[in-house]
């Protein structure tokens, strides 16, 4: 199938539209970025998919959704983590599932069985589908893409030639899609790859990203897929023949108020997102250790307990920045991990940093 084959084309002057990606199942963190956003039924809502696994409560969102389509201002495309009824007899299912929480293991949950009470995973995926065909019928036949009078939306990117002829698994599944280009000669906004892997002025930075060079908008902030991801909103408004774009994000991370000032006078931040990880370690105490990043060849401090040591050698346990944050007493900002000897990474307007434990 090709998105030439399972498309809407509509107008989004009319209205507000308000767009949301990667949900991932946590329905509360997207009923509070509705709220955050001032959501009404006049308004119009387009999800970009991935709203099933990663987060803890998949059936009630896509039940929740559902509801939502009912509104015929609200429209879903299908995102590659949606098509778990499809996958359900793949032969990577239960590897996946000890890595990821996925909306089988919540139908199993509800159904009261563990995988070892089925002889086979043919058995498993057969009853999956009988007790949830409600789940499977709202995300069975979702389109591909939604073509709009200057925008395109689509659950992770088109080729670069001839977009209608993009495949599914191109249009689901497309990596570093904001780093491409195309010609569709339209701005095409995309969530699947978050935000922060595509690494601007050293930052690690959950905000959408705009490039107006290559028309193209990433909205996915990484929820419950980053360890400081957020849920972000594209909010598009067409006044005087012009569109306003607005963005807005929401997390649901315990705050704290700063109580003393913190500020760098001077330093030249690093981040290093998936999938390089691999680094070279050489002196460093309970607090950093001097490393260089093997992908890049950059120098940088990394946490000591940031370090994880591999048969081969050493690589950082996630994605990583030195980046320290300058923060001002008063200041409310995310506890991302506390549990670090020393200092506290934090996140403040979307950019993730350090600051020492005693200002906070």
């Amino acid at each position: 199938m090709k998105i030439k084959d399972n498309y809407m084309t509509m107008s989004i002057t009319d209205r507000r539209t308000i767009v949301v990606s990667d949900v991932h199942g946590n329905i509360n963190l997207f009923k509070d970025l509705l709220l955050s956003v001032g959501y009404t039924e006049d308004d119009r809502l387009i999800i970009l998919g991935d709203i099933i696994d990663k987060g803890p409560n998949s059936i009630e969102l896509v039940e929740f959704v559902g509801e939502l389509l009912e509104n015929e201002h609200v429209h879903m495309l299908l995102g590659n983590c949606d098509c778990i009824f499809d996958e359900l007899e793949e032969d990577y299912l239960y590897n996946y599932m000890q890595r990821r929480h996925t909306l089988v293991h919540e139908a199993l949950d509800k159904l009261g069985k563990t995988l070892d009470d089925y002889e086979s995973q043919s058995d498993m995926a057969k009853d999956v589908r009988k007790h949830f065909s409600h789940i499977h019928d709202i995300v069975r036949d979702l389109p591909l893409m939604i073509e709009t009078e200057d925008f395109i939306f689509v659950h992770a990117g088109l080729d670069q030639h001839d977009y209608m002829n993009t495949s599914r698994y191109n249009a689901l599944n497309m990596p570093y899609f904001y780093n491409a280009t195309h010609d569709a000669e339209k701005m095409v906004v995309v969530g699947h790859f978050p935000t922060c892997n595509y690494v601007e002025d050293g930052l690690m930075n959950n905000n959408i990203k705009i490039n107006e060079a290559s028309c193209i908008i990433d909205i996915d902030g990484g929820n419950q897929v980053k360890y400081s991801g957020q849920l972000n909103a594209l909010i598009i408004e067409y006044t005087d023949d012009e569109y306003i774009l607005k963005t807005l994000a929401a997390d649901d991370y315990k705050r704290q108020v700063v109580i003393q000032d913190f500020e760098v006078s001077y330093q030249e931040p690093h981040t290093f997102t998936y999938p390089h990880f691999e680094i070279e370690v050489f002196d460093g105490d309970e607090y950093f250790t001097r490393a260089k990043h093997i992908h890049t060849g950059i120098d940088f401090m990394v946490k000591t307990e940031f370090i994880k040591e591999i048969e081969d050698g050493y690589r950082l346990k996630d994605d990583y920045t030195d980046y320290f944050m300058d923060v001002s007493i008063g200041e409310e900002v995310a506890i991302i991990d506390d549990s670090y000897l020393g200092y506290t990474l934090i996140m403040k307007d979307g950019i993730t940093g350090w600051v020492p434990e005693e200002v906070l």
